[in-house]
């Protein structure tokens, strides 16, 4: 759905992460701010159209909730509207966790989804200013199921301090919108521990940045994030001699700021970082980094979900903390990447489908000749760690000094992996060949 990714886009070049500690400072003097609760839910598209009804998520896959679906038939008017997808329990929002869980059998759950802002109302963009399209939000509202975010007007920083301190306990943060389209996202300060994997120098004798990441349940390295700030001139001569005697090898190159290859190092060391955010994806879908194992040096596992830091800035070494699974793990951060990461035994239990086979067979002094194209449907592509189509082409001579040789390609539709298949044919079966049946 282009119109979906247009608007994230829109608005995520509109949204300035920003800490608690810092809301009188940062956000800007303004006649007006809306501020509401930060909702733990999924992003998602409700689009009703001369009676039709369609519920989009953030990566434009249709989802398929009755109760959602139902009471949106009861709005009249042709309108587009962002929210949240969210999942209720006694009454009260749940994290993503849940409503991640929830989607799977919807009618199960009470899924709701929370309007907060109108991408298009009668065909077109919306034409009032932020308290109209306010009020126009509360009038589209069906009861629960279909619900205004509701938004606090005030007129003072000071205001929007105080509500942030009544409400945090119970949200993730909150949302303050201005008239001129600046929206602020106020969070507490995030603080991570993270294995140091690598680095990059200004120099031979200053330090420029440290290569960082988590350790996986399997005891394999997610890459994560890069830091460099936050260290004093001093410290950036301290961590060069720190790291080089833990150079190790590495079959994976990460490319630095500075546009050359972090040293990588063993994984000993531990730091502490903060950051004003933590994202899982972009307006390009989930944000994709690989994964490694170490045994007396880096492998590269696979291009894994994972997520970014936002601002990420160095506190100090961990020495009280070891590089491992309980003191730097992923769980640190289980409530932002659990709905989206899914590990490859949850990804692979899906089942795939050979949807086409041809096999290809050729007599010669070296015995019979084997060339093979399979169609493989994946299933898998909600994953986001799988192309929805492969085609597997496999040649098998015997008379190789490497008999066997196959070869992947990754389609996005039916009609590209089909296209794929005959190009192959044409450019690898000539005349001697016979199809096997």
């Amino acid at each position: 759905m282009n119109f979906i990714n247009q608007y994230k886009q829109k608005i995520a070049s509109r949204y300035l992460p920003i800490n608690a500690e810092d809301m009188l400072s940062k956000i800007m003097e303004s006649e007006y701010y809306f501020a509401s609760v930060k909702y733990d839910g999924h992003f998602g598209v409700l689009e009703i159209k001369d009676g039709n009804v369609k519920l989009f998520s953030s990566d434009g896959a249709e989802r398929n909730v009755g109760a959602i679906v139902d009471a949106a038939k009861k709005i009249k008017t042709n309108v587009v509207l962002a929210g949240e997808i969210c999942c209720f329990e006694n009454n009260k929002s749940q994290t993503n966790i849940h409503v991640t869980a929830a989607l799977d059998n919807p009618e199960k759950h009470d899924i709701r989804f929370g309007v907060f802002d109108i991408i298009e109302y009668d065909g077109n963009a919306f034409s009032g200013d932020l308290k109209e399209k306010n009020k126009c939000i509360n009038e589209l509202a069906v009861a629960d199921t279909i619900f205004s975010i509701k938004q606090e007007l005030y007129e003072s920083r000071k205001d929007i301090a105080a509500f942030y301190s009544e409400t945090i306990k119970e949200a993730e943060g909150i949302v303050v919108k201005t008239p001129s389209g600046i929206i602020y996202k106020v969070k507490p300060v995030i603080n991570l521990d993270l294995v140091v994997l690598g680095y990059a120098t200004e120099d031979e004798q200053h330090l420029r940045e440290l290569l960082l990441g988590f350790v996986t349940a399997e005891g394999k390295y997610q890459i994560v994030t890069r830091c460099g700030n936050g260290f004093s001139e001093e410290e950036r001569k301290d961590w060069i001699k720190l790291l080089e005697p833990l150079h190790t090898t590495s079959e994976y190159t990460e490319v630095s700021g500075a546009k050359t290859a972090f040293i990588m190092v063993e994984p000993k060391l531990t730091v502490e970082i903060k950051c004003l955010d933590l994202i899982n994806e972009t307006t390009k879908g989930p944000i994709k980094k690989m994964l490694l194992s170490f045994e007396k040096g880096y492998q590269k596992e696979y291009v894994r979900n994972t997520l970014s830091c936002i601002a990420p800035v160095f506190i100090r070494l961990r020495k009280d903390k070891s590089p491992n699974q309980t003191d730097a793990g992923e769980a640190q951060t289980a409530h932002i990447i659990s709905s989206i990461t899914g590990n490859k035994a949850a990804a692979t239990a899906i089942a795939s489908e050979i949807i086409h086979r041809e096999v290809y067979t050729k007599s010669g002094k070296g015995g019979t000749a084997v060339r093979k194209f399979v169609t493989i449907k994946t299933n898998k592509e909600n994953t986001g760690s799988y192309a929805p189509y492969n085609v597997v082409y496999t040649d098998f001579s015997g008379g190789r000094k490497e008999p066997l040789e196959q070869e992947i390609y990754l389609c996005s539709n039916e009609k590209e992996a089909v296209e794929k298949v005959e190009n192959l044919k044409a450019e690898n079966i000539k005349k001697g060949w016979e199809l096997y049946k």
